[in-house]
């Protein structure tokens, strides 16, 4: 069977000439002389805008910004920064945090995968009377295995290079625009 096509539906001339303004449906409703429902009705294809209205929506389209990539903001006044240098602050505190706790993690796993890796051959010549030391391996190997379940996880560290990331990248943003 074939599969219906999927139209999409494309906005209707008023309501881009209104999103292009920045306006509501109340202040272009305001700026043509007609009701708000009228737009509504229009928008929606259910009505025509009169020819009254025409001249105006002519010479509102004239402000329309022009198509293209946004432009770049002005530079910053040194009281308007206040709010970049505080994010980059608690940027670099969060980074330094997170980056501390990767690193337990990560000399967490290491020694729970070295000792996993030697428990074996410890085990492997304990004489069958050494049922005391039997214990403390099983002990100690369960710890391990924990260690790899909690902060030692490797999972977890990926998820906090992961963030490390996001926080890096968003410093360098920060730093980029406290410098122009």
């Amino acid at each position: 069977m074939p599969r219906p096509l999927r139209t999409t539906t494309v906005p209707h001339y008023l309501a881009l000439i209104r999103a292009g303004l920045g306006l509501t449906q109340e202040q272009l409703a305001g700026a043509l002389g007609v009701s708000r429902h009228l737009v509504t009705k229009i928008e929606a294809g259910q009505r025509v805008l009169p020819a009254s209205a025409g001249i105006i929506l002519s010479w509102l389209t004239q402000a329309l910004p022009t198509l293209g990539p946004p432009a770049a903001p002005g530079p910053l006044l040194s009281a308007e920064a206040e709010p970049l240098h505080k994010r980059a602050a608690a940027v670099a505190s969060e980074l330094q945090q997170l980056t501390r706790r990767l690193e337990r993690g990560q000399a967490r796993a290491r020694r729970a995968l070295d000792w996993l890796q030697a428990a074996p051959k410890l085990l492997a010549t304990l004489p069958p009377e050494a049922e005391r030391q039997r214990q403390w391996v099983a002990a100690t190997t369960a710890e391990a295995q924990g260690a790899l379940e909690g902060e030692g996880s490797p999972v977890l560290h990926r998820l906090l290079m992961a963030r490390l990331a996001g926080l890096r990248a968003e410093a360098a943003a920060l730093a980029g625009y406290l410098a122009e």
